[in-house]
């Protein structure tokens, strides 16, 4: 069985999978299935929190939920405790969340610098623009027009429109963003716009 890391140095074992197992279920095909229905609701319960990663954070709690029994804890409703786990995972997502979107939020060119350098800035901006795909330049463009509340109702259309979970989108925005950064960083370091 393939391991995945959990917590800090924890790593979800054959041995803990089994004791949770062994804690949804004495029978081993109803506690699979038990397991099955455990997931999908802590799926949905994040996709309804409107976690970016509902799948990611569902495995963090579960392996949690297996630590704890792995560690000799009795858990007797199991379904209640998974709930309890599942609001502190997501709640340090939210956290994770918020500080992506300060980094996203921040100003792509720094107006403290001065002039002759936010000239080359803004150059090197519209070049790096000018050299991602269409559809990534619109999608980025789209996503930061508007200001405060503009800016919200602007990317819950782009999410719709983009037939995106607005988590998905973000992700989408994060990742064209430093890409974007990127080449920026290059083009003013050695005075041309870096190359994909």
């Amino acid at each position: 069985m393939v391991t995945r890391s959990v917590k800090r140095d924890w790593v979800l074992t054959e041995d803990g999978f089994n004791r949770l197992l062994e804690a949804l279920d004495s029978d081993r095909n109803t506690a699979a299935d038990r397991y099955e229905h455990l997931r999908r609701s802590l799926v949905r319960y994040f996709d309804w929190r409107g976690s970016i990663n509902s799948e990611r954070d569902t495995d963090e709690t579960i392996d949690r939920i297996a630590r704890k029994l792995s560690d000799g804890q009795t858990i007797e409703e199991i379904h209640s405790y998974a709930l309890g786990v599942a609001r502190y995972v997501h709640l340090e997502s939210l956290r994770r969340q918020q500080t992506e979107q300060a980094l996203l939020d921040r100003p792509l060119i720094d107006d403290a610098k001065p002039d002759n350098h936010l000239d080359r800035r803004v150059e090197c901006f519209e070049t790096c623009l000018g050299k991602l795909p269409g559809d990534k330049r619109e999608l980025i463009l789209a996503y930061y027009e508007g200001d405060k509340q503009t800016k919200i109702v602007n990317r819950q259309k782009l999410a719709e429109k983009s037939g995106l979970p607005i988590g998905r989108l973000r992700i989408q925005a994060h990742r064209i963003r430093e890409k974007l950064e990127e080449c920026i960083e290059q083009c003013l370091s050695s005075g041309t716009a870096g190359d994909d």
